[in-house]
């Protein structure tokens, strides 16, 4: 792997974004750390072809140390944008480093001439007061770690499916040679700056190790039900005392630093979502692994968390689904029709065979039904079709 020395046009963003360019909503681009999001930023402020002004304010470069609220970020604004000025792209990357950064934005997107993006790596970014200022006025874009065919492209030398399982989708991978060492300290990096800047100096964390431990437990068991009882409960039988809310909290900013997602269980036969539990994935795989180690034992969850990153991907509302007793890994909606999906890593035996199909098949609506394994042989029956993972994240 070598770094490029160009931009790569990531057109699953830009599709996104291009519909919503020069019309009067704010774009707000989200998604953790390094996954690409001041990349996207750059592309937009070359569309000279749209824009006869761009005026890029990037928290992250020193330049801009002194834009610290947003009575600063007016000035700046006023400073870089020539009087008169038409067509002008406003860029402002990690928005949320600007003390009430909204106040300001809320002003700027009632001038006709100017067209507002802004980026940042906290889910929190559009709660309270902005959503409530902005509610119909702005659309927000998720910066998502690279798909698979997007690995491919990023990459100078061949690809194995198994590498994007163990280092994930980071772009800064390619920025190095392909070392084991190398990439597992980037990820740790990355990791560590994600766990101190969006969630420890953010939200005033004191216990930074329990954190840790919190976030290393749940990396563990992904694809697993979970609950804050029962993470509680691990750490009592480990001597380690924490409460409830606390456990909470902490999933929560976990969360909101795109860390990891939340995927509910949903009651399939009473069609109903249910309060208690929830499965866990990790954003990126690469982090995972670095954090807690690599483990071919683990392939089966590792498999179910690349699925629902695709699936996320897709714009899929996800859930974890429940019938007659039996677990169903996905449902997925969009648009009012689902589509449930089992992940399996192989179908090497007539028991795991029936075990995968038979969720599946006591579902007795008409939606579509897969079961998604690295196999090379297909198996599909009573409906129900088996696609290779491969397949599956590379079709259209």
């Amino acid at each position: 792997m070598k770094h490029k020395s160009v931009l790569y046009d990531r057109r699953i963003c830009m599709n996104r974004i291009e519909p919503f360019l020069q019309k009067p909503l704010v774009k707000v681009i989200t998604g953790m750390r390094r996954t690409g999001k001041t990349s996207i930023m750059r592309l937009l402020a070359g569309r000279r072809d749209i824009y006869r002004h761009v005026c890029f304010i990037d928290k992250e470069d020193y330049s801009f140390d002194h834009v610290r609220n947003y009575h600063h970020l007016m000035e700046e604004v006023k400073v870089r944008i020539p009087d008169g000025a038409k067509s002008v792209l406003l860029l402002i990357d990690e928005v949320q480093e600007i003390e009430h950064w909204e106040k300001a934005v809320v002003s700027l997107i009632k001038r006709p001439e100017l067209d507002v993006v802004v980026s940042g790596s906290n889910a929190g970014l559009l709660s309270g007061e902005l959503a409530s200022l902005l509610t119909g006025r702005f659309i927000e874009i998720e910066v998502n770690v690279l798909s698979y065919p997007e690995y491919i492209e990023f990459s100078d030398s061949e690809v194995d499916i198994q590498d994007y399982i163990r280092f994930g989708g980071l772009p800064g991978l390619h920025h190095f040679s392909r070392d084991t060492e190398v990439f597992t300290r980037y990820l740790e990096s990355v990791f560590d700056s994600v766990l101190l800047r969006d969630i420890v100096q953010r939200y005033s964390i004191r216990n930074v190790q329990l954190l840790r431990r919190i976030c290393a437990f749940v990396f563990d068991n992904i694809g697993s039900i979970l609950s804050a009882k029962k993470i509680v409960d691990f750490f009592k039988s480990q001597r380690i005392s924490i409460g409830l809310e606390t456990v909470l909290n902490y999933l929560s900013h976990m969360e909101d630093a795109y860390l990891i997602h939340r995927v509910g269980r949903y009651d399939i036969k009473g069609k109903k979502h249910l309060e208690l539990g929830a499965k866990y994935f990790v954003n990126d795989l690469g982090i995972r692994n670095a954090s807690i180690g690599y483990r071919k034992a683990d392939i089966s969850g590792l498999l179910e968390n690349l699925v629902f990153l695709e699936l996320h991907r897709r714009g899929f509302r996800v859930s974890s689904g429940g019938v007659g007793g039996c677990e169903v890994d996905f449902v997925t909606e969009k648009s009012g029709e689902l589509e449930y999906f089992q992940v399996a890593y192989l179908l090497a035996s007539p028991e795991t065979v029936k075990r995968e199909f038979h969720s599946l098949e006591m579902i007795k609506d008409n939606y579509p039904k897969t079961v998604i394994s690295m196999d090379e042989m297909y198996q599909g029956q009573n409906g129900i079709r088996h696609i290779n993972l491969l397949e599956f994240l590379t079709r259209p």
